[in-house]
């Protein structure tokens, strides 16, 4: 497998499976009108796991969450990865892969451990719910300290907005962006010929979120922590 290769399937265990939120507290009201195409009610505040072929599904019991038992044996694995690549690749390629897997193990550990501390505020949920999103931060947590442990490095998790933002901007991977299942938008599917059959299977699933500049808008105000 070559680097590129090994580099998307290590990012895509990464985040495969992943639970999280977009909390509504964060968003200035006077910028709400923004989301006028969300059901902003299903939207927000509501706990999603991220599970395999990038589908979203909300949370709505703790069996929901099982496949994030996986998580610890998933991000082992990439540093066995990690330790396997350091010892066929060149020493630019095996450098500039852990360059760019740090970056990205930078951003998870953050935000897991973001959402693990805000959850009990932004969520209703039960207990064993919100008990996942520390699971979830202890493994990324371990994660970071076992890559730095075998690796002889440091990683620095602590993030500003800014650098949030520029990390899902430049991400090739479609993750916060289009983690939604979603429709096109209701209105281009009302203007649109087409057939009564065809709408009614569309409108099966609520639509929560339909474009992506909407979601681009709301990943500037989410995590915003200087």
């Amino acid at each position: 497998m070559d680097t590129s290769n090994t580099l998307k399937r290590l990012i895509n265990q990464l985040y495969n499976p992943l639970l999280f939120f977009i909390p509504k507290s964060i968003i200035p009201l006077s910028e709400l009108s923004e989301f006028r195409n969300i059901k902003t009610e299903e939207f927000f505040n509501t706990i999603v796991l991220l599970s395999e072929n990038n589908a979203a599904e909300k949370v709505l019991a703790i069996k929901d969450c099982t496949p994030l038992l996986e998580k610890a044996s998933i991000l082992n694995y990439n540093t066995i990865t990690l330790i396997d690549k350091k010892e066929d690749a060149s020493s630019l390629q095996f450098s500039t892969l852990l360059e760019s897997y740090i970056m990205h193990l930078r951003f998870y550990t953050f935000i897991t451990k973001w959402m693990n501390e805000n959850v009990t505020f932004q969520c209703d949920a039960n207990k064993k719910i919100k008990g996942y999103f520390q699971l979830q931060a202890d493994c990324f947590q371990y994660h970071k300290v076992q890559i730095e442990n075998k690796f002889s490095i440091q990683i620095i998790p602590n993030l500003n907005s800014a650098e949030v933002l520029t990390y899902i901007k430049n991400d090739n991977v479609l993750l916060l962006k289009n983690v939604f299942k979603h429709q096109e938008k209701l209105d281009t599917i009302e203007a649109s010929p087409t057939p009564k059959s065809l709408k009614k299977i569309g409108s099966r699933k609520p639509v929560l979120i339909t474009d992506e500049e909407s979601m681009e808008f709301l990943l500037k105000t989410v995590f915003n922590s200087n």
